[in-house]
């Protein structure tokens, strides 16, 4: 029986906090954006990478660790438009994030058979 509640009350905490991911990642985009793009969910194709180059960590941030989560728009051209720091474990690391993934580029993300302006909120990690 307690194992039931364990359950219950362990899945409705991870319903929680997807939920909150969600909000957190629609929240990073202004309105405008989100009403000229698409959300990841709505395409038929997402987007692929096609360059994803990493970092050059400088030597100043070496042994740190950090996790950012950026936000970007993808446009119709699979470039990276817009980068912003969603949330960061630490600030010096932001910097050095958007300008790793402004230099990513991407096959764009279709949706009715047309490639698509998408919003996207990915996770960096440093170690």
């Amino acid at each position: 029986m307690r194992y039931f509640k364990f359950l219950k009350v362990f899945a409705t905490a991870a319903l929680l906090l997807l939920g909150a991911a969600a909000l957190q990642a629609e929240s990073a985009f202004s309105e405008e954006e989100i009403a000229g793009s698409s959300a990841m969910s709505e395409l038929e194709t997402p987007p692929k990478p096609v360059k994803q180059s990493p970092p050059s960590i400088p030597p100043e941030l070496h042994g740190l660790k950090a996790s950012v989560q950026i936000g970007f728009l993808i446009d119709e051209k699979g470039r990276v438009v817009k980068p912003r720091i969603v949330q960061s474990s630490n600030d010096s690391f932001n910097d050095l994030a958007i300008r790793c993934v402004r230099n990513w580029e991407f096959e764009p993300g279709k949706k009715g058979g047309q490639p698509v302006s998408v919003r996207v909120v990915v996770p960096l990690r440093f170690k």
